[in-house]
């Protein structure tokens, strides 16, 4: 949002180039501390993105180790270029791409519209055929071509720059072509090329993102924001899919209820559903990107707003759970304490219990750290407590 002197980021972060206006956007929950780097940001940003599924990434944490670039739009076009350079020199991709031609030769499928056509013009001699050879200079290997010069119309750094150049050479037998994320859409991937689906998703990432420019290889207008609020979620998810999937069924973004069933209306998605194993138990997981800042202030809702309550009260009614679990970011080093809502029926002795926790997501002294802190907190919450 910009209002005309001061601008809004809401829960995006990421970057925004105008031509030479730069605009760098990091985590809000950050602007409480002090003193906090580029790198640290950088260093969670990417080990948060290691366990997201629907925000595809090529994060590298090693490489962050001895890394001296810390503006973020110079450090996401490295990291993409060392993807795709990898893998188009590792396994250099062909593919089967259908060619309309007219050939004095019959080759592949004679289209006889096209041929008829051709004959009233006294075209006879020529054929139009259809075929499908096993070709280089393929629809994917543009369109990775084409976004790697928009890449390098952006590089600044000679290593991210020799990486663009040795991809460019690589593909020298493939025609440049300006190219548009619909053309990515329609396109089907090998399994054999496997390593090719992270680099369509790279490419997807740069042409959807890419603001109108007069200069077809030109990014001078290129803008790159992911919300946070699904990255949290995403990383939640992850989380708990790798260190507690011996314990329970995790699904993610579940939309398998609807309040109203005939006509089925009013779907439920939980972000987070948990069936336990041994039990059969169920808990409901909702994250919240919204910072819980100030509630030793005494806040009776605990930061809670009254809609994600109602929001709650209905998925667990309709799930026929007691158990939801609402989950924030920490705003501090020490966690806000727990709190248990507890919603009576109001006819039966049933109740909900609405458990709202923050849970570290961050660290000023080491990301390794919220690896550790939000492994003991989880296992608190899930396995001996709830």
């Amino acid at each position: 949002m910009f209002d005309g002197e001061l601008a809004r980021a809401r829960n995006y972060i990421g970057f925004i180039h105008f031509e030479d206006f730069k605009v760098e956007i990091f985590p809000k929950i950050f602007k409480n501390t002090t003193d906090v780097s580029k790198e640290l940001m950088h260093r969670h940003l990417f080990y948060w993105f290691s366990y997201c599924n629907r925000v595809k990434f090529p994060f590298n944490q090693a490489f962050l180790d001895h890394c001296e670039i810390y503006e973020l739009p110079e450090l996401i076009i490295y990291l993409f270029a060392n993807q795709i350079q990898e893998v188009v020199s590792g396994q250099p991709y062909s593919a089967y791409e259908e060619v309309s031609e007219a050939l004095q030769t019959p080759r592949g499928r004679i289209n006889f519209s096209r041929y008829v056509n051709r004959i009233s013009y006294c075209n006879y001699h020529q054929i139009d055929c259809d075929y499908e050879p096993f070709v280089f200079d393929n629809s994917l290997n543009r369109i990775i071509k084409y976004c790697t010069r928009l890449l390098l119309s952006k590089a600044r750094i000679p290593e991210t720059q020799r990486l663009l150049n040795d991809i460019i050479f690589v593909l020298d037998e493939v025609d440049d072509q300006v190219c548009s994320p619909q053309q990515l859409s329609t396109l089907q991937i090998s399994p054999i090329y496997g390593d090719y689906e992270e680099v369509a998703n790279i490419c997807s990432m740069i042409l959807e993102n890419q603001v109108y420019s007069h200069e077809s290889y030109d990014m001078r207008n290129w803008s790159l924001l992911f919300p946070m609020e699904v990255i949290f979620e995403e990383f939640i998810a992850g989380f708990i899919r790798k260190h507690f999937s011996d314990r329970f069924k995790v699904e993610a973004q579940k939309s398998d209820l609807y309040l109203h069933d005939d006509p089925k209306t009013f779907n439920l998605q939980h972000d987070i559903l948990l069936t336990s194993k041994e039990t059969g138990e169920q808990i409901i997981i909702d994250t919240k990107y919204k910072p819980r800042w100030d509630l030793e202030n005494g806040d009776s809702k605990k930061g809670i707003s009254q809609s994600d309550m109602y929001q709650m009260v209905s998925y667990a009614y309709r799930r026929g759970t007691e158990k939801v679990l609402l989950i924030y970011p920490n705003t501090s080093e020490q966690p806000v304490e727990d709190y248990t809502f507890v919603v009576k029926n109001g006819v039966t002795d049933e109740s909900i219990r609405i458990k709202a926790i923050d849970v570290p997501f961050w660290s000023m002294d080491d990301y390794l750290l919220v690896e550790e802190r939000l492994m003991m907190r989880l296992k608190q919450v899930l396995v001996e407590e709830f």
